[in-house]
């Protein structure tokens, strides 16, 4: 059988090709994925006994494949090496062929072609294409911090840009928990892929805080957070009990309030304003004072506490102050104890013996004083068993000062105020603490405390100091001489007491049984 010469020709290229292809055994893979700004290899492999003349590194043109962008080319004989065009500095041949760009860059998205040149055989040819995946930028807004007024809604946007490929999910989270719109009926809506922008509606005192987007993308996760500001109008926390009080006393009316921005708090009488000193004691409640020195019959009336903050209306609450004249008795000065020794001694000889004695006494008393602090101290310093009782004294009096936890901070929660107070004031159910033990302030602002005195518990329970009423006055106490009761308690405290009284009254030898 006979065959034409140019079958025998086409037979000779393909047995040539299938002897070159065997000779090189070039090897590179289809795809490679790289992060915007790594560097990334794309790997060749080949094996050949001849001699290799040249290895180069081509980029196909997007629109028209047939235009090449040589990228790196190297010349074995020679021993040179040269990356080309905006590849200089950062193209690199490593291993046997293999192309190193570091760092990337967007534009490096694409096929790349290998030609590599070998003596007796011809140059042969592989494709790679190179993936660069970009990371999305998210912007949140409209602004951080995001003020907006109680009771209207706000808009929490999430722009996501530049992601390559596209993201693969977005949700919002509210410091550090997952919103999820379907679980929360109306208050939310949107943060999604399809509607990145966040919607919370009839915005509170409860929804300040820390919201973020988060964004889900092959490369890694990215986020951006804003912080929720809510102003609420100002309102009346607590305020003091009506008083009773003689001529030339001196009487402190104090008014407690919070709100966001912190409220101004006002006291007057009759449209008269009052001198008002305002104390912040956290971030978003006041405490505002009026002290009424040497009081008289006609301060009587009905004192009126103010508090506004620019958000919504004022608020007021008013208490009534009742002077009267003092009780007429004897008042033993000290002048008049001094006359009437000297009458009484006759002589400045019975004076001297007096004073002696008197100075003795006080001697005796502050030594007394001194035994009975350091028997605190002591106290103090001794170690508790792990079962928190005392293996040996049974009940006594709590460490002092000295063994409790930090006061009360004046930095409040960026968003909900005293919760003790709010709750309070929410439930129409005030919260109490019955003295157990006398305490004596070591500092200005500490309430004194006698055994079976009733606290106004105006914040803390859960130990350390906590913030109470007592007899006008507003102060801290320790939460270890103290048991903590309801409103209900208090109220059988007072019938027990009342019940107690009358039976005394009732008692053999009392002025009622006669």
């Amino acid at each position: 059988m006979e065959h034409s010469p140019l079958f025998l020709w086409m037979l000779a290229v393909y047995v040539a090709g299938c002897a070159g292809q065997s000779q090189i055994n070039l090897k590179l893979p289809d795809t490679v994925n790289a992060v915007d700004g790594d560097q990334a290899i794309l790997p060749v492999t080949f094996n050949t006994q001849r001699r290799v003349m040249t290895i180069t590194w081509e980029k196909l043109n997007k629109k028209d494949e047939r235009r090449r962008t040589l990228v790196y080319s190297y010349y074995p004989p020679l021993n040179t090496r040269e990356p080309h065009r905006d590849y200089a500095g950062r193209a690199n041949l490593v291993a046997q062929a293999s192309l190193k760009l570091n760092p990337t860059v967007s534009g490096d998205d694409g096929t790349y072609v290998i030609t590599i040149m070998v003596e007796g055989i011809g140059k042969e040819e592989g494709f790679v294409k190179l993936s660069i995946l970009v990371p999305p930028t998210v912007q949140v807004g409209p602004s951080d911090p995001y003020v907006v007024t109680w009771g209207r809604a706000a808009t929490l946007s999430c722009a996501v840009l530049s992601a390559k490929p596209n993201i693969t999910a977005l949700h919002w989270e509210k410091d550090g928990e997952i919103i999820v719109s379907s679980r929360l009926g109306n208050k939310y809506s949107g943060g999604t892929v399809q509607t990145p922008s966040l919607l919370v509606r009839n915005v509170n005192r409860e929804d300040a805080g820390m919201y973020t987007c988060v964004v889900d993308h092959v490369v890694h996760r990215v986020t951006a957070s804003l912080l929720l500001k809510v102003l609420y109008p100002a309102s009346i926390i607590s305020i003091s009990d009506s008083i009773t009080a003689e001529e030339e006393d001196t009487v402190t009316l104090q008014c407690v309030a919070d709100g966001n921005p912190a409220p101004n708090i006002s006291w007057s009488i009759d449209g008269r304003p009052l001198p008002t000193q305002q104390n912040k004691i956290s971030r978003d409640m006041t405490v505002g004072s009026a002290v009424l020195d040497k009081v008289f019959l006609n301060d009587s009336g009905n004192y009126m506490c103010t508090t506004t903050n620019g958000v919504g209306e004022s608020k007021s609450k008013s208490l009534r102050l009742s002077v009267s004249l003092p009780q007429k008795g004897l008042r033993m000065t000290p002048s008049t104890i001094a006359l009437i020794v000297g009458v009484s001694a006759g002589g400045l000889w019975l004076i001297v013996c007096v004073t002696l004695a008197v100075y003795f006494l006080r001697r005796r008393q502050r030594q007394r004083e001194k035994k009975k602090f350091s028997l605190y101290y002591s106290a103090g310093r001794r170690d508790i068993p792990e079962d928190g009782k005392d293996a040996t004294d049974g009940d006594k009096e709590p460490p002092p000062y000295s063994a409790l936890s930090a006061k009360l901070s004046v930095r409040g929660s960026t968003r909900s105020g005293i919760n003790t107070m709010r709750k309070s004031l929410a439930k129409k159910d005030r919260r109490y603490a019955c003295v157990l033990y006398p305490y004596h302030p070591r500092e200005d602002n500490e309430l004194p405390l006698e055994p079976d005195d009733v606290i106004e518990v105006l914040e803390g329970e859960d130990g350390g100091w906590c913030l109470g009423y007592l007899r006008g006055r507003i102060g801290l106490f320790p939460s270890n001489y103290v048991k903590f009761v309801s409103s209900n308690e208090v109220a059988a405290m007072k019938s027990r007491k009342a019940l107690e009284t009358l039976e005394l009254s009732d008692a053999p030898g009392s002025k009622r049984s006669i």
